[in-house]
């Protein structure tokens, strides 16, 4: 079995084209989350309507949909909550879901995107995951942890069983684990103890589990593909370097360069490589 593993896209369309016109014999791509927020402004990258275009031609019309896999991530889920009716023109920042990069101008461009074409909240729920388990790899945008786990309960109950529910009922901000997809750790400028599954800081947070066992992230942006606990039976993969792709070939996980992709194409912006270890501004690469 083939698996192609696509990190933090961020608006870089044309890496995932790229991808997918080069990567044609696989059984399933499963996408890491993060289609927004672009620190670089087109043609760097694809403009924010765009890359709702393209997504949704993916989910809804791309030849081998029934074989793509689209987790959510934080970058993502701010401007699905938005994606509802209003009775006034005016947006205001959801601070639940709240992540950097996200203005009431892309969020009304993501709801005449996605909203007036019908596309509701059961189309993201429907199509869209917070974890996917693959070829004894557990995928999901910034990973999990041993301390998601309530007492008493397994990584099966966690992953089977709390996060789909939270997940579909993500407008209940009451819910209890809501947390495990709102809840952004102390190190990025939330409030938790620990990041959920879509914010866990794989520098601060994040370690290898051997009761959760394998898994592979994004999130955290690493200049190489980095893996914690090598060769055992929970080696775990940070993938989001904006230049790499993985494959995971029955079992065994391989990295790659994005094809016919310059790696030095895309630089941080000042306003990133600027922040010290000691900010605590909520925002991922």
């Amino acid at each position: 079995m083939k698996t192609i593993v696509i990190p933090d896209v961020h608006q870089r369309v044309q890496s995932v084209r790229h991808i997918l016109n080069h990567e044609t014999d696989y059984d399933e791509v499963v996408f890491l989350g993060d289609w927004f927020d672009s620190f670089f402004e087109p043609p760097k990258v694809a403009g924010f309507e765009e890359t709702c275009e393209y997504l949704r031609h993916l989910v809804l019309d791309h030849p081998n949909k029934d074989k793509f896999v689209f987790l959510i991530g934080n970058h993502d889920i701010s401007y699905i909550h938005e994606n509802k009716d209003y009775s006034s023109n005016r947006i205001s920042k959801t601070v639940k879901y709240y992540c950097s990069g996200f203005t009431a101008s892309k969020a009304k461009k993501f709801r005449h995107q996605f909203y007036d074409r019908g596309l509701k909240d059961d189309f993201f729920t429907e199509n869209f995951s917070i974890v996917h388990r693959t070829q004894g790899f557990t995928l999901s945008h910034a990973g999990l942890s041993d301390k998601h786990i309530p007492y008493g309960l397994t990584p099966d109950d966690l992953i089977d069983k709390i996060i789909p529910v939270v997940w579909k009922n993500f407008r209940d901000f009451t819910r209890p684990h809501n947390y495990l997809i709102s809840g952004a750790g102390y190190c990025r400028g939330g409030d938790s103890n620990v990041g959920g599954a879509l914010w866990l800081d794989w520098n601060n947070e994040f370690y290898a589990s051997a009761d959760i066992g394998k898994q592979i992230v994004g999130h955290t942006r690493v200049r190489e593909p980095e893996c914690l606990a090598m060769n055992t039976s929970y080696e775990s993969w940070n993938l989001d370097t904006e230049k790499d792709y993985g494959i995971i070939l029955d079992g065994r996980f391989t990295t790659k360069l994005i094809p016919q992709e310059n790696p030095k194409k895309y630089k941080l912006s000042s306003r990133v490589t600027n922040l010290t270890n000691n900010e605590t501004l909520r925002h991922d690469v």
